[in-house]
């Protein structure tokens, strides 16, 4: 018996492709601060606090969310999960705080923030609303605190 081997090879042009990348980030941006961006997992971003807070009195600071993604297509999107904010430092028992996400630009007007869909290039306003209890003692008058929360992002496909 006898048998015949052959190998094929075929080889077509390609259109030339091109390939390009896109920087996905957010910037968090308090009334009369600079913008700030937010990119690295861990990051800590240092805003400007409420200051002037009398016992059983609250202010609330407003935080522009922005995607400034660069894509070029305008379509980089992303889904930001807002985590609980924590007070630490020396007022931290005495200081409650809640994150929200306004109505539009209006921080009197709570809905809740848990999850944020922004496209490229568009922002969501979070309040956040700091008290101070009215047993605070005295004693801690210009004593400070350090209020933190976690922003988690992905991106949307």
């Amino acid at each position: 018996m006898q048998g015949t081997l052959a190998a094929w090879n075929a080889a077509t042009a390609s259109k030339a492709q091109t390939v390009t990348t896109a920087r996905f980030s957010l910037s968090i941006k308090a009334a009369d601060a600079a913008a700030q961006q937010l990119s690295v997992s861990g990051q800590e971003v240092s805003l400007p606090g409420a200051t002037g807070l009398l016992p059983g009195t609250s202010r609330t600071t407003a935080l522009t969310l922005t995607n400034t993604s660069d894509a070029g297509s305008g379509l980089l999107a992303a889904t930001v999960e807002v985590g609980s904010p924590r007070a630490s430092g020396a007022l931290a028992a005495y200081l409650g705080t809640e994150i929200y996400r306004a109505q539009g630009t209006d921080c009197s007007v709570a809905a809740a923030p848990s999850q944020l869909k922004l496209a490229q290039g568009k922002s969501a306003v979070l309040c956040l609303r700091t008290t101070l209890a009215g047993n605070a003692p005295a004693t801690l008058g210009g004593a400070g605190a350090k209020i933190t929360f976690v922003l988690g992002s992905t991106q949307d496909p």
